[in-house]
């Protein structure tokens, strides 16, 4: 059975009703004096003060309403609460950083405060549901950040990841287009090394608020399907140490994610590259959408490759690798993705150039950029022996190694010593970083370590190993000299016989060994003599 709803009385219902207690009570003199009596002498009282009643309750209820608005409207106005429904949390902003709270902690705050107040004691509980109500409908990224927040948030990333101001406005608005997801079909092409930077700042918004993969259309590496007219690209500063980053995020991750979010609503990154910025970092950032792949081939040839009309039987040329060497350079010079695979760079190119298939080559072509190259291969095939580690053997000599630096230095002094034809240029001025890009080119297989260290490589130009084995063994012999005129020798250090070798060598020699190599050999050499990590017992003293 429905319920169905009692009618509101009527004037006639309730005449109804008292001639019904009237017939009711006709033959009961008793209870007609009682029945007149109270309608005629309680019932108006009784009316009279319930109507009194109503209107101070009114009254009261509606004071108390406008002191709870008034109450509300300071509360949230001093202590200014959002929330997000997507992980259903809390935050508040103190006008200079944001931060996470919890419900408990707002609530005890909203008690305290309304019974301090004390005039809304009796709506306590009402008016904490209201505000708690109220915060849940403030988005947190509908708050405007204060220029200290926002400033604090550039001043944090330029310039240890951007080297401009508005670089890093044009980041934190694409991360506020993909939280609110805006321009999804964009994709941000960054350095591979960038990509660590990337995922700790996924995890920290992902901590602080929820959302997951912020990040999703940064990519490392071009590939064919995607469009010319939808990348965009980003120099982002890959030298920042991981764990500086980290401490940078924990002290502004969330900051940074409603300042991303603020730069968003006002407009989005396409709108912000194409209205806000000067013309070299619009047209950077525009390359691939401004270039299609023809335009940027012509540019390349242009800028590194020169036809020439030379007659011989064995014409000048460029062979493959060179050639591809020279887009890496090129690509690289101008800090952009790789945007052209091998093949199809190689197809576009036999198009351009006469190419012989026997010799892998273009011919007739040279470049400016090549001299330095074609000598720095021929120094290193003269010169540079690769160790053959592929096979474990029982270790019998250490593992050499040299610094990025050292080769350069020894490529300097080789290309002065030479009197060859060999020799396309007597200018030996090869830069550590080009160094890299054509051993990692020309030689994939020989490892570098942190950029600066190759390893597993002798040079006929300076053997390390003899070098330090020269000098240990001349403090062999000043140590020996010393116990001889009684001096007292007990432990030695790694450091002092550095300091010998450093000493006894520089007169006599421009390439001296790092600390790190000299220490390595130490291990090696003197394995049985060492105590405490790096001093040598006193016991290699009496050795032979």
């Amino acid at each position: 059975m429905t319920h169905q709803p009692e009618e509101e009385p009527t004037k006639e219902k309730c005449i109804e009703n008292i001639h019904s207690l009237f017939d009711k009570y006709n033959d009961n003199v008793y209870m007609m004096q009682r029945l007149q009596y109270h309608l005629l002498n309680i019932l108006p009282s009784t009316l009279e003060n319930e109507d009194k009643n109503h209107v101070k309750r009114q009254e009261r209820a509606n004071f108390l309403s406008n002191e709870q608005k008034i109450f509300i409207q300071v509360f949230l106005s001093k202590n200014r609460y959002y929330y997000l429904t997507n992980n259903n949390c809390f935050y508040h902003y103190n006008g200079k950083s944001f931060s996470s709270v919890r419900e408990d902690d707002i609530q005890h705050q909203l008690l305290s405060n309304i019974s301090k107040d004390r005039t809304l004691m009796q709506w306590k509980y009402k008016t904490k549901i209201n505000i708690i109500k109220q915060i849940k409908e403030r988005n947190l990224f509908q708050c405007v950040p204060e220029p200290e927040t926002i400033q604090n948030v550039i001043k944090n990333l330029y310039p240890v990841l951007f080297k401009s101001k508005n670089e890093v406005k044009y980041f934190l608005t694409i991360i506020g287009d993909n939280i609110l997801k805006k321009n999804n079909d964009l994709i941000f092409l960054i350095k591979p090394t960038i990509k660590k930077i990337l995922i700790e700042l996924d995890n920290i918004i992902y901590i602080t608020s929820g959302f997951t993969n912020p990040t999703f259309n940064f990519m490392t590496k071009y590939h064919e399907t995607y469009s010319f007219e939808k990348c965009r690209i980003l120099n982002i500063n890959d030298t920042i140490d991981i764990d500086i980053w980290k401490s940078i995020l924990k002290k502004v991750g969330l900051d940074l994610l409603c300042v991303a979010v603020h730069y968003s609503n006002r407009c989005d990154s396409d709108t912000f590259i194409t209205s806000h910025v000067d013309e070299e970092f619009k047209n950077y950032t525009m390359y691939l959408k401004n270039n299609n792949q023809q335009v940027i081939l012509d540019k390349f040839c242009s800028c590194c490759i020169q036809k020439i009309d030379y007659q011989s039987s064995t014409p000048i040329s460029i062979n493959w690798k060179n050639m591809h060497y020279l887009w890496k350079n090129y690509i690289s010079g101008g800090s952009l993705p790789n945007m052209i695979y091998s093949n199809q760079l190689k197809t576009i190119l036999k198009e351009r150039y006469q190419y012989d298939e026997t010799t892998d080559s273009f011919l007739n072509v040279i470049s400016k950029y090549l001299p330095n190259v074609s000598n720095f291969l021929l120094f290193w095939e003269k010169t540079i022996q690769i160790s053959d580690t592929s096979e474990e053997t029982e270790v019998e000599e250490i593992e050499n190694e040299f610094e990025i630096d050292e080769l350069c230095s020894l490529f300097k002094k080789w290309i002065s010593q030479q009197q060859t034809s060999e020799v396309l240029s007597k200018n030996g001025n090869v830069n550590e970083k080009d160094v890299i890009k054509i051993i990692k080119h020309f030689y994939p297989n020989v490892e570098i370590e942190d950029n600066k260290y190759v390893l597993n490589i002798s040079c006929t130009m300076w053997n390390k190993v003899s070098d330090v084995n020269h000098y240990l063994q001349l403090f062999h012999t000043h140590c020996k000299d010393n116990l001889k005129k009684g001096t007292d020798i007990s432990l030695i250090s790694f450091d002092e016989i550095y300091d010998f070798y450093c000493e006894k060598i520089k007169p006599t020699s421009c390439f001296v060994v790092n600390k790190r190599f000299f220490e390595k050999y130490l291990f090696f050499k003197l394995n049985g003599f060492i105590e405490y990590e790096k001093f040598i017992t006193p016991l290699w003293y009496y050795s032979e």
